[in-house]
């Protein structure tokens, strides 16, 4: 899975926002804020394929999180993005 290049994560007022770019997000309705660990879970995504349990790796090394609750917090956020149209296969 990838992000779709035509979303960013931008810092807003000290807010990290996922605003739209391009033509073809002018119908964009909403801007979508990330607490710390959602931003942090943007970044990493950004990196090019990424996947629930790379995501979850990550997170792991960079947080005291349990795995079980990294696992569920992860699986959320993915499906977040696939929900708003944000990740592509």
């Amino acid at each position: 899975m990838k992000l779709k290049p035509s979303f960013e994560l931008r810092d807003v007022c000290g807010e990290q926002v996922v605003i739209p770019c391009g033509i073809e997000n002018v119908n964009f309705d909403s801007i979508i804020h990330l607490n710390e660990t959602g931003a942090f879970l943007w970044r990493e995504a950004e990196k090019g394929d990424f996947s629930v349990e790379s995501l979850t790796a990550a997170l792991l090394n960079e947080y005291e999180v349990d795995e079980a609750t990294a696992t569920r917090d992860v699986a959320s956020f993915v499906a977040k993005l696939n929900e708003q149209k944000l990740a592509e296969e």
